[in-house]
């Protein structure tokens, strides 16, 4: 089965679309970033209200906006690379926002906006048949195709499916798999933060003992030498 050679930028455009809403989506929530969006001084974004409740949460005491208590700093872990971010006593307005992904962003959803289905009526036709176009899925050989093509043509004998429909299957496979490798990741962090704590308090509990010894040898040294 071949395709009209409209079909490759078509595709190329699609790619480019899906593989820009990749780098717009907060790690979050998983959502596309919802303005305005603040930059870490890590380099990463986040949405502004995603960044205060991460702070919110590891900062439970830091009095808010509009408190008449004057508020002090926090700090926090960037949840895609665990860099600390240490803020001031503006907590997350004090972060920069990052206007170029908030223009980015109103792009992107012009550019989605755009009525595809007519561009893909005209370019994605079969050549085979070329007043057919290519609106069924065949399974077994995991190709577009038209309904000609299954009639009378090499898939005659296959299992088809509307094409949208295997879109959206596959769409939704494809994000409920980023959806458990990020949840996974979450756990991995967690853990990885939980160890950190564990070592830093055997770290301290290891200098208070020296510490202590320490002064045990001198009070014994003291106690043994004087009169």
């Amino acid at each position: 089965m071949n395709f009209a050679v409209g079909l490759k930028p078509l595709l190329a455009e699609a790619r480019n679309m899906e593989s820009l809403e990749k780098q717009l989506i907060c790690p979050i929530c998983l959502e596309m970033f919802t303005k305005p969006v603040v930059i870490l001084p890590c380099q990463h974004n986040l949405c502004r209200k995603c960044a205060n409740d991460v702070f919110q949460a590891s900062n439970p005491l830091w009095q808010s906006r509009g408190s008449s208590a004057v508020p002090s700093g926090g700090r926090f872990r960037c949840p895609s690379c665990r860099h600390e971010v240490v803020l001031d006593r503006h907590g997350v307005y004090g972060l920069q926002r990052n206007l170029l992904v908030e223009n980015i962003i109103d792009i992107y959803k012009q550019e989605s906006a755009r009525p595809l289905h007519a561009k893909a009526e005209q370019h994605l036709m079969c050549e085979e048949h070329e007043d057919e176009r290519i609106n069924i899925y065949c399974l077994r050989c995991e190709a577009p195709t038209c309904s000609l093509c299954k009639v009378f043509g090499a898939h005659k004998d296959c299992e088809v499916a509307p094409l949208p429909a295997v879109y959206q299957r596959q769409k939704s496979e494809l994000s409920d798999g980023i959806a458990m490798l990020v949840a996974g990741n979450d756990r991995i962090q967690a853990i990885i933060t939980q160890m950190e704590e564990i070592c830093h308090t055997i770290e301290v509990g290891q200098d208070r003992g020296v510490s202590l010894g320490a002064t045990l040898v001198v009070g014994t040294w003291w106690g043994q030498g004087s009169p």
